[in-house]
């Protein structure tokens, strides 16, 4: 059991008690007493002391060694440095327009940010549909926190493509990695694997932690013999959300060359026995009934027993106009809806109604990124929404979701310390049906997803709609193996249950 640091009541009580019966004459009775008092400056004292010892304590074990230098000396002593820094990158931020359909960028082509002169570049293709814009992923070139620009920047194409605008705006803030280096929880992780899986000169850990040691892998999965007997298979991916995580090309190949250089030489020298899978988007939909506990902080803001859906969305104004002719008796300013797209893409994400505009009409505080249209259903947010929400979102991108002290899911990314925290659920990995190639799961599995919701405070009960079944992402078979399937999320939403 833990030493427990006694409090300052808890000390002073025990130091007076001690006084009183060395020196029963003397009175410590009334706190402001003069032998009262000096008590209090001792225990004071001793509480301090108790502290620092405790600190110490846990600076000197790598699995409590804070940020501020003793889990970097533990990394030197057993021969894992800290990453350097890494590009800023976000998924779908970038919004490319021209006036031609089927005009096209390519992955890798480059844009400059001319304010800062940092460079960037398209990793995903950019091709026109009818609306003539479309939203893609953005990567930077440079490295650092620099590289993490705020959505409504301007980037510019360093080479003119052919019926492409050279502006690129961004739609959203590039606030995945772009740090100036190693965090120090997924740097904590690979010092303490270093005693918990020593390298033993070939085995799965040993590629896993390779492969995590090459600037801008933030997670690393290996597959024994699944091209065959005495082969490695070996997928890496970044930090960050839905497609953006996947590593390019160039990066692929940048892997393979660092695994070839720590691997076994029948492996590494083999053609074909050690190889870099490329990871192919699955994209996939959440949808979660949250039921409520009857306490008033966790009602939903407000009735959708019959659901309204959109009849016209205005963008100039953010004025979305409800079928019906009315809007719901119980919907006011200030409450939040969730948009389920049916005739246009919505993702899920709560919006707050900044005021009621006409008997049938709102104002959103924010535009959806996507439109909405007709048919599109609307449903009531409120404060079991977004906790909940953002936790499997987190869960699908890879990120392990712990059981918050305050009865709230959070995502790794989203805490200063996990010490004490228990892991409420695993990150999602690249395809693992059955979990054959190890104990990581690449699926989207609905108890995972109810336990994530169970554990938000205010929930009484749950059903999952989407996915109806337990879902595997793809191992693909031969001659498709050198590529693995990848869940990324689609639409995440989480309303009222009926």
């Amino acid at each position: 059991m833990a030493f427990q640091i006694p409090t300052l009541s808890a000390t002073r009580e025990f130091l007076s008690a001690l006084f009183k019966a060395l020196f029963p004459d003397r009175n410590v009775g009334s706190p402001r007493s003069y032998h009262a008092r000096r008590l209090t400056v001792l225990a004071a004292a001793t509480t301090q002391i108790h502290k620092h010892v405790d600190s110490v304590q846990k600076d000197v074990m790598p699995d409590t060694a804070g940020d501020d230098g003793p889990i970097d000396r533990w990394g030197g002593i057993v021969g894992t440095a800290r990453k350097g820094a890494t590009p800023a990158r976000k998924s779908a931020a970038g919004r490319v327009r021209g006036n031609l359909i089927g005009a096209t960028a390519n992955v890798g082509e480059e844009l400059v940010h001319e304010e800062s002169s940092l460079r960037f570049q398209l990793a995903s293709v950019a091709t026109l549909p009818a609306g003539l814009y479309v939203d893609v992923d953005i990567v930077a070139v440079d490295t650092g926190s620099a590289t993490r620009l705020v959505a409504g920047e301007t980037l510019k194409f360093v080479n003119a493509i052919a019926n492409i605008e050279t502006d690129v705006v961004l739609q959203l803030d590039l606030d995945e990695d772009g740090y100036d280096e190693e965090q120090f929880g997924a740097y904590r992780g690979r010092v303490l694997d270093t005693f918990s899986k020593p390298t033993a000169g070939g085995t799965q850990s040993d590629y896993v932690r390779w492969a995590l040691e090459v600037e801008g892998v933030a997670f690393a999965y290996a597959y024994p013999n699944r091209a065959g007997l005495g082969t490695v298979d070996v997928v890496g991916l970044h930090t960050g959300t839905g497609t953006a995580r996947i590593l390019t090309s160039g990066e692929v190949t940048e892997l393979l060359t660092a695994l070839r250089d720590l691997a076994p030489a029948p492996i590494a020298a083999t053609p074909g026995s050690l190889r870099v899978l490329t990871a192919v988007s699955d994209s996939q939909s959440a949808e979660v009934l949250i039921t409520a506990n009857g306490e008033a902080a966790y009602a939903f803001d407000w009735s959708d027993s019959t659901p309204p859906t959109v009849l016209a969305w205005t963008a100039g104004t953010r004025e979305l106009q409800f079928s019906g002719g009315a809007l719901p008796a119980t919907l006011k300013a200030g409450h939040r809806i969730v948009l389920k797209g049916v005739a246009s893409t919505q993702d899920g994400r709560e919006y707050k109604v900044e005021a009621l505009s006409a008997v049938d009409k709102v104002i959103l505080e924010t535009a959806p990124t996507n439109a909405p249209a007709a048919t599109d259903l609307i449903y009531s947010g409120g404060p079991l929404v977004s906790p909940i929400r953002d936790a499997i979102i987190a869960h699908m991108n890879g990120e392990i979701v712990y059981a918050g002290k305050n009865g709230v899911p959070l995502a790794e990314s989203d805490l200063t310390s996990t010490i004490g925290l228990e892991v409420l659920a695993e990150g999602i990995g690249p395809a693992n049906p059955a979990g054959v190639y190890g104990t990581w799961s690449g699926g989207l599995i609905r108890a995972v997803l109810g336990k994530i919701a169970m554990y938000k405070a205010g929930v009484r009960n749950y059903s999952i709609t989407t996915p109806a079944a337990d879902y595997e992402a793809t191992d693909y078979a031969v001659p498709n193996d050198l590529q693995i399937g990848l869940i990324v999320p689609n639409a995440v939403i989480v309303r009222k249950a009926p």
